[in-house]
């Protein structure tokens, strides 16, 4: 499988929504739209659409660490994109319910 180098520009709208586990900490976040992208590539999606998709700053790319870019407040006026290590996104989302082929 070869790499994707448009991977970091993935339109919101392709990416697959999750859900918090249930008494997940995530103040008011329960559904949002993710996909797994490196602090680094989060970087360049923020150089180049920052403005354009309401992104919160990028953290520290001196050294590469596996993560979700995250779609907070889905289809509203205050949507935002942000990034979150791959560790603390998986203790607190799963693939949402209708994604999973729960009724």
């Amino acid at each position: 499988m070869s790499y994707d180098l448009n991977r970091a520009y993935i339109q919101v709208s392709d990416m697959p929504i999750f859900e918090a586990f249930k008494g997940a900490p995530v103040a008011g976040h329960l559904i949002v739209r993710a996909c797994e992208l490196s602090n680094r590539e989060y970087g360049h999606r923020h150089q180049k659409l920052a403005k354009s998709n309401n992104m919160k700053h990028p953290p520290s790319a001196d050294r590469i660490f596996a993560g979700y870019l995250v779609v907070r407040n889905i289809d509203t006026p205050t949507q935002y994109e942000t990034w979150m290590p791959g560790h603390v996104f998986e203790d607190l989302y799963r693939p949402a319910k209708a994604a999973r082929g729960a009724a």
